[in-house]
C-alpha cells in the first residue's frame, strides 16, 4: 500500500495545481477543483516540481515550471514554510494550554497559558509532540490531565477547545474534527468553537486562551441585568464552574422575563448541550391531549447555536 502524505494547495494554474507536501517538497498535481489553502493527501511517488520540469516538452513550458517553482520557493521557503505558524488551538479544563500549528495542523510549539498548565507541561515530553498532528497532541495532553487528577469526576468533565487557522473554512474543519475525536471519550463533554485571529489576540491581552474567554463571554450574555459582571473574575475559574454558572444564570430568569429567557436559552445551546430543549419536549409530552390549553411558548423556543460552535460527548454538564 502506497504511503500517503498531507499536502497543502499553494498555487492553481488551469488544469494543474502546485502543492507543498508535509516533508517540505513541492509537487505538481492535476487540479481536481481544489482551492488555495486546501489540505489534500498525496501518494509518496508524486513527482517533485523540479522533476516534472525535466519531463516537459518545449522551452515555454520549461520556463514556466522554473518560474513557478522559484515563486513557490520564494513564497514558502521550503522548510521555512513547514515551520511557519498559521494557527492556534487551545485546550481548557482549568489548565489552559495552546498549540501553535502550521499549514498541515502539525504542532510547532506548546504554551502554558496559566500556572496549572505549566505543571502539566512539565510532565509532558514536548519535544516528542512537536511536528505531530494537533489531534494527537490534544489527546496526549488529556491523558496527562487525567493522570494529574483532572477529568476524574463522574459528571461535569467539561473540556473546551478553540481553533484558529489560515482560513475560516479550515478553522471550522479543525474545530469539528477535534470535537469528534475527543468526544469519543464518553466521560467527557466537549465544547468546540472556531475563533478568529482577532479573538485569539483579545484573549492573549487578558492572559487567557480564546476558548476560555469565549465561554466567559457567554456567561456574561446570560448574566442577570441588575448585577455587575466582571469577566476577569471568571478567567481563572475552572471550565466546569463557568459552564455551571452559565446554566444557573439562564435557568434563574424570572417568569416575567419570558422573552429574554427564550433568547438566553438559544445562546446557551452550545454550552448546556440543549438541556432546555429536552426539558421543553418532556413538558409537551406530559400535557393531556384533551386539554384545550395552548402550548407554552416562552421557554420552549430554541435559537440556533452560534456559528462555529459544536458540542459532543457522552454526558452533558
Amino acid at each position: 500500500m502506497k504511503e500517503l502524505k498531507s499536502a497543502i494547495i499553494v498555487e492553481l494554474r488551469g488544469s494543474y495545481a502546485a502543492a507543498l507536501r508535509e516533508d517540505g517538497v513541492f509537487v505538481r498535481i492535476h487540479n481536481a477543483g481544489y482551492e488555495i489553502g486546501e489540505t489534500v493527501s498525496l501518494e509518496q511517488d508524486e513527482l517533485p516540481v523540479q522533476n516534472v520540469q525535466l519531463k516537459r516538452r518545449g522551452a515555454r513550458l520549461r520556463a514556466y515550471a522554473g518560474v513557478a517553482a522559484g515563486f513557490l520557493l520564494l513564497l514558502f521557503g521550503g522548510w521555512k514554510g513547514y515551520t511557519t505558524p498559521v494557527g492556534v488551538v487551545s485546550l481548557d479544563v482549568n489548565p489552559s494550554i495552546e498549540y501553535s500549528i502550521n499549514y498541515f495542523d502539525k504542532v510547532l510549539d506548546i504554551t502554558a497559558v496559566n500556572d496549572d498548565a505549566a505543571s502539566i507541561l512539565a510532565g509532558l515530553d514536548e519535544t516528542s509532540l512537536r511536528y505531530r498532528s494537533v489531534d494527537e497532541a490534544v489527546e496526549q495532553t488529556i491523558l496527562a490531565l487525567r493522570e494529574n487528577g483532572y477529568l476524574a469526576e463522574t459528571t461535569e468533565n467539561d473540556v473546551v477547545i478553540s481553533a484558529s487557522s489560515y482560513s475560516a473554512r479550515h478553522t471550522e474543519q479543525i474545530a469539528d474534527r477535534l470535537s469528534q475525536r475527543v468526544g469519543r471519550q464518553t466521560d467527557l463533554t466537549v465544547y468546540s468553537v472556531a475563533v478568529s485571529r482577532g479573538e485569539v489576540q483579545s484573549a492573549h491581552a487578558l492572559g487567557a486562551s480564546a476558548g476560555k474567554l469565549h465561554i466567559v463571554e457567554r456567561l456574561g450574555e446570560s448574566w442577570e441585568e441588575d448585577t455587575s459582571f466582571d469577566p476577569q473574575d471568571w478567567l481563572e475559574r475552572p471550565v466546569r464552574d463557568i459552564i455551571r454558572e452559565t446554566r444557573e444564570q439562564a435557568n434563574g430568569k424570572k417568569p416575567n422575563q419570558a422573552d429574554s429567557k427564550a433568547t438566553t436559552e438559544g445562546q446557551m445551546d452550545a454550552v448546556t448541550g440543549g438541556e432546555k430543549q429536552t426539558q421543553g419536549q418532556q413538558s409537551q409530552q406530559t400535557q393531556p391531549d384533551t386539554t384545550p390549553k395552548p402550548q407554552p411558548t416562552g421557554g420552549m423556543n430554541q435559537d440556533s447555536p452560534r456559528q462555529g460552535e459544536t458540542k459532543s460527548g457522552g454526558k452533558g454538564p
